[in-house]
């Protein structure tokens, strides 16, 4: 599966009514090099004319599948939510704390859908490239 801007705009939409109750809103989308191992992102900032502006990175060193993609779009939707909706800009260790563990747990109770085992269905372009082992474990404890 091609990963593209639009691929994720449009999965975005769709999991936003369908997770969230299409309360999240406009937020921007842009892809890290393939030199970048990160699967996903969330950032925030205010722009000029003081308007919030919320992105969402997508990785492009990985196979993508649509569960795996499911399952890092709406694990950084999360984080969208935390923040423009709950209003937490800090919420526990790099903003995996109980507000987000909150989300997660609704998301799996309603849909069965567990967005924190990512490393492992996950099968990088580039064998060679694969987290660290200290990644592999921050996320693991991050996750928790």
């Amino acid at each position: 599966m091609k990963i593209t801007k639009e691929l994720i705009k449009e999965r975005f939409n769709e999991y936003n009514q369908k997770y969230f109750s299409g309360v999240l809103g406009e937020c921007e989308f842009h892809l890290f090099p393939k030199t970048t191992g990160f699967l996903g992102a969330y950032s925030n900032r205010v722009d000029r004319k003081g308007k919030p502006k919320d992105r969402i990175w997508i990785g492009t060193c990985v196979k993508w599948n649509e569960t795996l993609l499911r399952d890092v779009l709406v694990h950084e939707m999360i984080h969208l939510y935390n923040h423009r909706i709950d209003g937490r800009k800090h919420d526990g260790l790099l903003g995996h704390g109980r507000y987000f563990r909150r989300q997660v747990r609704r998301i799996k109770r309603e849909f069965g859908i567990n967005v924190d085992d990512r490393f492992k269905k996950v099968e990088f372009l580039n064998p060679k490239f694969q987290p660290k082992r200290w990644e592999m474990i921050l996320c693991w404890i991050i996750d928790r």
